[in-house]
């Protein structure tokens, strides 16, 4: 595709991303003299009239939107390609910068540009919502990070409300991590299922963890709807008034959940209030002496980290009952159409769960139902991020935290120096028992560094080189598991955290 020409306009420059339905392009418009994202229908998507409907029906809906938060649409086309096969396609604006799902990859957002950021995002839904438009897709891969503010995307699966959810084919279109208990059972569409879904992504742009723990879609429906989540951790700058604000946002009943409008002014006003609380230990605490910077495994230098939980996209047929994963678009915890066209629990034996193929290293698994729901252990899996953006965003949005390996390394609790403590380059592994530094060649993973953070001493490990290291760091009081195995050159990681 790369040099075709679309409409005699717009020439195709190279590629951004790709899904399973979709391929974004940047592209050069030669009547206006600009850059520009092209989103095209891929594969077999390509001929369907409903993906073709579909498409239009998002350029529409985003072109009638115009809000600072809003990623524009300039065009929408179907151009034949030298085979003679229609091509449709949605002309946006090129955003710089990358999406909240690649930045959390570095960890949580600070307590005040978490809530600036979902302040933004209610923005735009309270300016869709009073058009009657439902976004019924929001999550950190469709929020874009630009110097400009915050710019939501993706409104491929947007409806207006009192639609019905489910589809004429009886598929629920949506993300399972993000979906509202009231989706779930079918009925019509409502501005409420948005405000629920951002009182996730405050959650998560907070502590980088959702408020339940699961394995499977069925499991994390079954979390929606019958698990209460999790109150927010302790965190310094965060003041009661948001763990109010969130336990409305995620109030089961859509009724006793505020508008989209009044989030967004409860947001601003408490990112107010975290920004004073840090000005203020600012002018109280002296600054530290410059000889004695803080280290990569101190309490003062470290910042937790806690990988994101999996999202994941999914089709339920009621028909067959069966959950169909269908592949990511643009990222990990993508997915532009899922489904349940009943209740949770209702999964006949037999269910097939299929991890996305993006994550080498899950598998199949299969059960006779789901899985019984209880408090969660907050056991949390990192899936790899593919280096894909979504609609608009550059190609250089990778992000991620790194340490120079052996620089400023403290001695473990006993005081002495620390295990496998070592020169060689590698990637530094984060977790609440501390950082674990891994080095990939090939297939083959290895511990290069080990700096158990204060408390932590080392109860077990495989160091390698080995298709996967394992490392097990314990206090009095937690257990932090972590694995890694390498995969085009670089460590995926799969951080386990569990209280003893």
């Amino acid at each position: 595709m790369v040099g075709d020409l679309l409409d005699d306009r717009y020439q195709i420059e190279s590629r951004l991303g790709a899904g399973g339905m979709s391929v974004v392009w940047r592209a050069w418009d030669r009547v206006l003299e600009r850059a520009v994202a092209v989103k095209v229908l891929a594969g077999a998507q390509a001929a369907a009239q409903g993906a073709r409907q579909r498409i239009q029906a998002e350029a529409r809906a985003a072109a009638g939107l115009w809000h600072p938060h809003v990623t524009s649409v300039y065009d929408y086309g179907e151009h034949t390609d030298a085979a003679g096969r229609p091509v449709s396609y949605v002309v946006m604006e090129l955003l710089p910068g990358q999406n909240l799902s690649r930045r959390l990859a570095a960890g949580p957002l600070p307590p005040a540009a978490a809530m600036r950021t979902c302040a933004q995002v209610a923005e735009a839904l309270a300016a869709a919502h009073e058009r009657d438009l439902v976004h019924r897709d929001i999550k950190p891969s469709n929020v874009m990070l630009t110097p400009a503010g915050v710019k939501v995307v993706d409104f491929g699966i947007a409806s207006t409300v009192g639609r019905p959810e489910l589809e004429a084919d009886g598929q629920l279109l949506g993300t399972a991590a993000y979906l509202a208990p009231e989706r779930l059972e079918g009925g019509t569409v409502l501005p409420a299922s948005d405000v629920y879904a951002l009182g996730l992504l405050l959650y998560r742009t907070l502590t980088n963890e959702l408020p339940w723990s699961a394995e499977t879609p069925t499991q994390m429906m079954n979390a929606h709807v019958y698990v209460d989540p999790a109150p927010l951790p302790a965190i310094e700058g965060v003041s009661p008034e948001v763990q109010r604000l969130l336990d409305r946002c995620l109030a089961r009943d859509p009724a006793d959940r505020p508008g989209a409008g009044e989030v967004a002014m409860a947001l601003h006003g408490l990112t107010d209030d975290a920004e004073r609380r840090v000005d203020e230990t600012a002018q109280r605490v002296p600054a530290a002496p410059v000889s004695a910077p803080a280290t990569a495994g101190s309490s003062a230098g470290r910042r937790r980290r806690i990988p994101r939980a999996v999202s994941i996209p999914l089709v339920l047929t009621a028909a067959a009952g069966i959950i169909a994963l269908l592949l990511p678009q643009f990222s990990a915890d993508d997915g532009s159409s899922g489904g349940a066209a009943s209740r949770p629990g209702a999964t006949p034996p037999g269910t097939a769960f299929d991890a996305p193929a993006a994550d080498p290293s899950a598998s199949r698994q299969t059960s006779g139902g789901p899985a019984p729901v209880s408090r969660p252990s907050r056991t949390l899996a990192v899936p790899p991020e593919p280096a894909r953006p979504t609609a608009g965003a550059s190609a250089s949005a990778s992000v991620g935290r790194t340490t120079p390996p052996g620089a400023g390394q403290p001695a473990g609790p006993s005081g002495a120096a620390p295990t496998l403590a070592s020169a060689e380059p590698g990637t530094p592994v984060e977790a609440l028992g501390g950082v674990v530094t891994v080095l990939c060649t090939g297939d083959q993973a290895r511990v290069v560094s080990l700096v158990p953070a204060p408390g932590y001493s080392i109860k077990d490990q495989n160091s390698g080189p080995a298709r996967e290291i394992k490392v097990v760091l314990l206090s009095t009081a937690n257990q932090s598991e972590v694995k890694a195995r390498c995969d085009d050159g670089r460590p995926i990681p799969k951080i386990k955290e569990t209280r003893r």
